[in-house]
């Protein structure tokens, strides 16, 4: 373990220490960040990243600005801290300096330390200048997590693991004036709005609603706060955002950017909060607020913001970015939206596999909400710069799919296989390149075409089929006759998701290391060990299969016409000691609704709520149907997810979609359910389409796979042990054509599938081998097949 004075090392990565230490509460991802400069970050192994986060919307004058590094210098010699009980010069000069820059009116500043702290802040002095305890914020806004800026924050999902937060805070519609009117009473002390919605979806506000709101609150003597935590320090193009508009509020909240980097907070206090004579000394504080060292940083900040013109330079640039994302044609995109360099790309599906697509792609980006990708680049960024992060965005829309990186050359692919550390044992040098090369579902051929040059080496015959699919196989041992092959199926495919490729306690980490490269590696290790021997009587073959994490399951559809084995094992994760002997089987439901639109007060149900109906339809009739036939199972359930519902309007129409994935169990027909689907969608006014339908398969425990796998584990002192399992796997496919003898089988936990922390004990990955080899020898000299001729 390091020392406080010695840097991290290579055996001391920066993820293994922060996630051994850090509190759990951050959504990580697998990208070690070291160092930066202007709008571009480095990671621990030198790639370059094009920032278009800015550490959410701090990184406004980019990084490793020397100015602030000699700002800092300069005052942490001379003074550090210094609180606001005593006067203090560098933080006198930035008071001044703030009240330059502020709307008329707004010439008194607390100091503190976030954009939460000045939103808690903006909160308490409202309540105290007015007398009154009421709060109007808006739905989509965000304003911070502590507990008053939290019951501000719309979320539910920030906002319920801590209720009861604090009362009189009342949420009412974005851009809808007459929601605030019905919402005002004696009681409201302040309306608190974001001009642009940042977290909420990049949503502007209207000019006239602006207007509007500022003249409604005036009349009825209530303050206005303006959130610009975010918008602020040049981001949309002007200093404020308030100057788009020309408001000006009673309480402004600013932080991010106005520090060049370092925490700091402000509220700007208008003449109505200093008028009420009840903001006395003592009411509120902060122990940091307003310290030498941030102040100064603050000063250079505002320095450069003037000196390089970067208001001016985001209104452009975010002009120029407006007018690329807008002439997109992809049917992912349903808006964008933005001001200055704040853009958001409204998505008809979750974001969240595009950013980790955008992040392979080496750039930087933000969500904001579950279907809108947030760009927030420093607003020093080149034009060049951003357009090729512009680019790569493209690139990644355009596909229509949720896609990787361009795969990588054989060149590359074999580059990157080479990077396996020294000194591995076969097997696990063959699973750790496997792993270090993306292959991500329909991009397999990459991984495909350097299995089939490196497997030679082990002694394999590899080709690759028509369909994409890697072919290994072991032959007869030289006079015997060919029979019904062993075949062992398993896919070379994983979903989205860049984890590193390590090797630590004894465990490889990497994305596919379980589901499914850990059991496809197995089985060519396996085989490999058989390649060696002269007397088997059954070829072995292994099928590396495309598309399996797809709803096409494309490999396994192209072989399953094509052979007819012996027996088959499935490679999937079922761990070394238990074998899986079924999978549930699915069907994926869309419906869709469309509606003219009605009044909001009318009384007839809205697109939205009809999909909500017939998910609870769905729901109730999954219930029934388990009361009488699950049986208390998870594997004899019919188990329906709602993957999605979304729906919008065009003040003509309004419309709403819904997807469900269905999991079937074996006493379920699938061909009953979507009548009775459709029926239940007709009387609703839906339209519904099938998709991904596959049969539940269970093999018996009776056959000659089973027993070979019985013997192989007892031999080797293990109780073998059996499951089935509720999702679905390639023996969907090929069971009810090849038969009973089928079983699924690799190293890994299941548990650990598509998660960022997917990882293989390499001593569970080499027993597999073993007990593979043990099942393999066993079944390919099962049957006495003479020399040739004496069948």
């Amino acid at each position: 373990m390091s020392t406080l004075s010695e840097p991290v090392t290579a055996s001391e990565t920066l993820m293994e220490l922060e996630r051994a230490y850090s509190s759990g509460v951050y959504n990580k991802r697998p990208v070690e960040i070291v160092r930066g400069a202007g709008a571009l970050l480095w990671d621990a192994n030198g790639r370059c990243y094009i920032d278009c986060a800015s550490g959410h919307g701090v990184a406004n004058i980019g990084h490793g600005r020397t100015e602030i590094a000699a700002a800092l210098a300069a005052q942490a010699q001379r003074l550090i801290t210094c609180p606001e009980s005593l006067y203090n010069d560098v933080r006198a000069a930035l008071l001044e300096r703030l009240a330059g820059v502020m709307p008329s009116g707004l010439r008194r500043f607390f100091l503190c330390n976030s954009g939460a702290e000045a939103v808690e802040g903006a909160i308490k002095f409202a309540r105290l200048a007015t007398g009154r305890p009421g709060i109007i914020a808006t739905l989509r806004g965000f304003h911070g997590r502590t507990f008053g800026a939290l019951s501000a924050t719309w979320e539910r999902s920030y906002r319920e693991p801590f209720a009861p937060l604090v009362p009189g805070i009342t949420h009412v519609r974005y851009n809808d004036l007459a929601a605030v009117e019905r919402a005002l009473d004696e009681q409201t002390a302040a309306v608190l709005i974001e001009l642009v919605q940042g977290e909420g979806g990049v949503h502007v506000a209207d000019p006239s609603y602006v207007g509007e709101l500022a003249r409604l609150c005036r009349e009825r003597g209530v303050l206005l706060i303006v959130d610009e935590v975010q918008t602020g320090c040049g981001r949309t193009g002007r200093f404020l955002a308030c100057e788009h508009y020309g408001l000006q509020p009673d309480l402004l909240c600013l932080a991010k950017g106005i520090a060049g980097g370092l925490p700091m907070g402000v509220v700007a206090l208008g003449e109505r909060v200093v008028a009420s004579g009840r903001l006395v000394p003592g009411v509120h504080g902060s122990t940091f607020g307003g310290n030498p060292l941030v102040c100064a940083a603050a000063l250079e900040t505002l320095n450069i913001l003037e000196r390089e013109g970067l208001a001016a330079r985001a209104a452009r640039l975010g002009q120029h970015a407006l007018e690329r994302l807008r002439a997109l044609e992809s049917p992912l995109i349903r808006e964008v939206r933005g001001l200055g360099l704040l853009l958001g790309i409204e998505l008809r599906t979750r974001v969240q596999p595009y950013l980790e697509a955008l992040l392979e792609r080496g750039v930087l980006a933000l969500p904001a909400g579950p279907n809108v990708i947030r760009l927030l680049p420093p607003l020093v960024i080149s034009q060049e710069q951003l357009d090729q992060a512009l680019d790569r965005l493209a690139e990644v829309l355009q596909a229509g799919q949720p896609v990787a990186a361009a795969a990588p050359s054989t060149v590359e692919a074999a580059a990157r296989a080479d990077a396996a550390p020294a000194e591995l044992a076969p097997e696990v040098e063959l699973l750790y390149r496997m792993v270090s090369i993306p292959s991500l579902s329909g991009q397999e051929r990459s991984l495909a075409t350097w299995l089939a040059g490196y497997l030679p080496r082990l002694g394999l015959r590899a080709t690759l089929d028509e369909a994409g699919n890697l072919i290994a196989t072991v032959p007869v041992a030289a006079g015997f006759a060919q029979r019904e092959p062993l075949l062992l199926l398993g896919h070379m495919d994983t979903v989205p998701g860049a984890i590193p490729v390590t090797l630590r306690e004894g465990k490889l980490y990497g994305r596919g290391s379980v589901d499914a490269k850990g059991p496809l590696a197995a089985f060519l290790a396996a085989a490999a060990r058989l390649a060696r021997r002269r007397d088997l009587r059954r070829p072995i073959v292994v099928i590396g299969a495309v598309e399996e994490e797809a709803a096409t399951s494309r490999g396994a559809r192209a072989v399953v016409d094509r052979y007819r084995p012996y027996a088959c094992i499935i490679g999937e994760p079922s761990g070394s000691r238990a074998v899986t002997l079924g999978y549930k089987g699915r069907l994926l439901v869309e419906g869709h609704v469309v509606r003219p639109c009605g009044h909001s007060a009318g009384p007839r149900q809205t697109a939205a709520e009809e999909a909500v109906a017939f998910w609870e339809r769905v729901k109730l009739h999954a219930e029934e149907w388990n009361r009488l036939h699950g049986g208390g199972s998870p594997f004899a359930a019919l188990q329906p997810v709602l993957r999605s519902i979304e729906s919008d309007q065009d003040g003509l129409h309004e419309w709403a979609r819904l997807r469900i994935g269905y999991r079937l169990p074996l006493a379920c027909s699938a061909g009953e359910l979507r009548e009775e689907l459709r029926r239940w969608a007709m009387e609703a006014g839906l339209e519904v389409d099938f998709s991904g339908e596959e049969a539940a398969f269970q093999a018996p425990r009776t056959t000659r796979l089973v027993r070979a796998f019985v013997q192989a584990m007892r031999a080797m002192g293990i109780q073998p042990a059996f499951k089935v399992k509720t999702g679905t796997s390639d023996m969907n496919v090929v069971g009810p054509v090849w038969g009973p003898e089928i079983v699924a089988y690799g190293p890994g936990d299941a548990r650990l599938d598509h998660t960022p922390e997917e990882h293989l004990a390499v001593e569970e990955y080499m027993e597999a081998i073993a007990v593979l080899e043990r099942v393999l020898t066993s079944l390919a000299q099962d049957m006495a097949g003479g020399k040739e001729g004496e069948q």
